[in-house]
């Protein structure tokens, strides 16, 4: 029971620091500009994601198992909500919209947000959270027998994971589209999936993806400028440019928070992508170490809760969101410092969003559910330990 709590506490505090590295930082990208209102915003946002959190943490694990699909079925709804009003546009023009009251409209290039009254959501970042249940549902509750098959294995779940995916990639998403197939596929290696399936898979999403790629000017622009973004400073690579310029300019210490001089003017998608630069510039490399620490220790304590699982569900929930949270940072990390082309991809916890740090903390909910029924078992399984005693009391005699 102590290693168990320990971990728990362990990633309590790691979700905790990095929720107030994203405050301090979303504070300090947005208030020149925009005053606090950013910064309340993401408050609201904090509240409503860490709400939902203890929601998901207190819900009986089967309730939430049952609920999966229907879960993923919304989502899917929602996905496919989008990717019509996107073709409508295409074939009817802008006013086709005026049949789909909840799509605001084209931002950042596609249709990705459905708009609820005065909130906007993103129903791609919530699938990251309804595969992660629907997939841990359904192959913690089948034989290893099933799971080695094609159909019990693959095709079932795999159908399942394609109709999200190919949503969320037709809504020009790809780098999103990357993380959640790969948080499938990593889902799919820990449950059993026969490995000449998975490599097929990987095939197919590696020649899939690389036609994304080859068939977008835009993409091939991005893969071609990241390498030398100093050639293309005024052009594609001017973020990637003026990115390597504010982690750089940082130093051990930094400049000090909100005394960066990058996000005033030369850094696009401060508060958002590249706010892990404007750390850098402002913390330094101490502050950028201290985040990473942090990312290690979310993965690390995911992972030995979820070697302390009872339940296979357990286990696979909090691989899978280990595995989702640790990949999208680094991600985000090798975009800021130059080590892969821009990906749109936000810093896990840190990043201005709504969507984004909502989802995130009810996938973490998913793992603190893990936790709370760890120790219950464990509780149990000391309350129906008969003791045997594997001693004898002697009494001495006194003498007389």
């Amino acid at each position: 029971m102590g290693l168990s709590r320990s971990l728990t506490c362990v990633l309590l505090v790691t979700v905790a620091g990095l929720l107030c590295f994203g405050l301090v930082m979303v504070y300090s990208t947005t208030f020149a500009q925009d005053g606090t209102k950013y910064f309340y915003r993401q408050m609201q946002w904090m509240g409503i994601g860490v709400a939902g959190m203890v929601a998901v943490t207190l819900m009986p694990r089967e309730w939430l198992s049952r609920w999966s699909r229907v879960i993923l079925l919304l989502i899917v709804a929602a996905l496919a909500y989008l990717f019509l009003a996107h073709v409508a546009v295409k074939l009817f023009s802008k006013p086709a919209l005026r049949f789909f009251p909840l799509v605001p409209g084209r931002i950042k290039g596609g249709f990705r947000w459905l708009r609820l009254g005065q909130i906007s959501i993103q129903p791609s970042e919530f699938a990251k959270f309804g595969l992660i249940l629907y997939l841990a549902t359904y192959y913690g509750t089948r034989s290893r027998e099933t799971i080695e098959t094609w159909k019990g294995g693959v095709l079932i779940p795999g159908l399942a994971s394609a109709m999200v995916l190919g949503f969320i990639f037709l809504g020009k998403d790809l780098s999103s589209t990357v993380i959640t197939a790969s948080v499938v596929l990593v889902m799919m290696f820990l449950a059993g999936v026969r490995m000449r399936f998975l490599l097929s898979l990987v095939l197919l999403g590696a020649v899939a993806g690389t036609a994304a790629i080859a068939l977008n000017p835009e993409r091939v622009t991005r893969v071609v400028s990241y390498r030398h973004p100093e050639l293309r400073k005024q052009g594609d690579g001017y973020q990637l440019w003026h990115s390597h310029l504010a982690m750089g300019s940082g130093g051990f210490r930094g400049r000090g928070v909100t005394r960066s001089i990058m996000k005033r003017v030369y850094l696009p998608e401060a508060h958002t992508d590249f706010i892990l630069a404007v750390l850098g510039e402002e913390m330094g490399y101490l502050g950028v170490l201290a985040v990473l620490g942090l990312y290690v220790l979310f993965l690390v304590s995911t992972v030995g809760i979820a070697h302390l699982c009872r339940d296979p569900v357990d286990m696979l929930i909090c691989m899978g969101v280990g595995f989702l949270v640790a990949f999208q940072a680094l991600v985000n990390i090798s975009v800021v410092s130059g080590w892969c082309p821009t990906t749109g991809l936000t810093a896990p916890f840190l990043s201005y969003g709504g969507s984004s740090i909502i989802s995130i903390l009810l996938c973490v909910g998913l793992v603190f559910n893990a936790c709370r029924r760890n120790l219950a078992a464990i509780h149990q399984e000391m309350l129906d330990t008969k003791v045997i005693p594997t001693y004898k009391v002697f009494h001495l005699a006194r003498p007389e």
